[in-house]
């Protein structure tokens, strides 16, 4: 294990000994139940699995993570699931939502997050503006590490982007940290405007540290930048 991984994790492990650990599907069925049921400094800790669940950290500063956060091995990520496809509403279908003031204390580690279509942020009679596939941010910075953003899909008449993550803010300007994750096979298609194939941040900082980024793609018939 490298160094500075090293030091992740015993930090990690510290912070789980002064704060309570919600285990899903132990303690609570669900990645949100236990959400729900967490305070801040808590951790969500899921166990290997596929959860169809689009989820909502509501201001929290949380953890939610696999056992990869406890342990350091990799195969967790892969095999810790949270699958957006099956979303109730078509207007809300991203798989993980930070839009209440999160800052980088609410952090999502360790999971594989997949099959998000986007949330509408606007649109006319022409379609739909869809945003952020996988995570979507508004007015908040959240630390975002060591995830499998993978095969979520905007696909909209209109205007769209950000299919892995998207980040925008409108009021104070924090920082939202992406970090070590793998960005892969994620899409935008539209009609009008496209941009972020993977990942958009607009109107704030953003750190983007020792991410693999790749085989991610825009197409549109109209303006677009940022296959990456």
């Amino acid at each position: 294990m490298q160094p500075m991984k090293t030091i992740i994790f015993c930090l990690f492990a510290f912070a789980l000994a002064h704060a309570s650990i919600i285990n899903v599907p132990a303690d609570q069925a669900t990645i949100q139940e236990g959400i729900n049921a967490a305070a801040d400094g808590d951790t969500v800790l899921v166990a290997e699995g596929t959860y169809y669940e689009n989820i909502n950290y509501h201001g929290k500063a949380i953890t939610v993570a696999s056992h990869f956060a406890v342990d350091g091995d990799t195969t967790h990520i892969a095999n810790t699931i949270i699958d957006g496809s099956q979303a109730s509403s078509a207007d809300r279908a991203s798989v993980v939502y930070f839009e209440s003031g999160e800052d980088t204390t609410s952090v999502l580690m360790g999971l594989t997050i997949t099959g998000g279509k986007g949330t509408k942020t606007g649109g006319t009679v022409f379609g739909k503006i869809i945003k952020g596939g996988g995570v979507f941010c508004k007015n908040s910075g959240p630390r975002i590490s060591y995830n499998h953003i993978i095969a979520n899909a905007i696909d909209t008449k209109k205007e769209g982007g950000g299919a892995a993550i998207y980040a925008v803010n409108n009021t104070a300007n924090p920082t939202i940290i992406i970090e070590n994750n793998v960005v892969s096979d994620n899409s935008v298609k539209t009609n009008d405007i496209g941009y972020g194939g993977a990942i958009m941040i607009e109107q704030m900082r953003g750190r983007l540290l020792k991410n693999v980024i790749m085989r991610n793609s825009l197409e549109t018939r109209s303006t677009c930048w940022g296959g990456a």
